[in-house]
């Protein structure tokens, strides 16, 4: 599970490809991949959680951070997202600032 994720940058857009898990063990790395586009043109982060099961509250701060800190107007987008995770997104109460769609 080590790095479970996939990160690429399209102009503006981050994409990120979510693995089973996002957790302690993964989510520093990530959060390292992820600040390194910070204040360079990011506007939009994708996290396809087509793949995701599980996120730990290591994972949650990931996308917290990303909303916070990559730009004022960057906007979060969940890909795919299962019940299982928006039910973890709604009760940490960050639902409200992020898009979610189905492809």
């Amino acid at each position: 599970m080590e790095n479970d994720f996939n990160v690429k940058r399209e102009g503006s857009v981050l994409t990120v490809v979510l693995g089973e898990e996002l957790t302690r063990i993964n989510a520093p790395a990530l959060m390292d991949k992820v600040t390194s586009y910070r204040d360079k043109g990011v506007e939009k982060v994708i996290f396809d959680a087509t793949n995701l099961t599980y996120i730990s509250s290591s994972g949650v701060r990931v996308v917290i951070y990303c909303k916070k800190y990559m730009s004022d107007n960057t906007e979060i987008v969940f890909l795919n997202c299962s019940d299982k995770i928006l039910d973890v997104l709604d009760i940490v109460g960050i639902r409200p600032f992020i898009t979610f769609e189905k492809r």
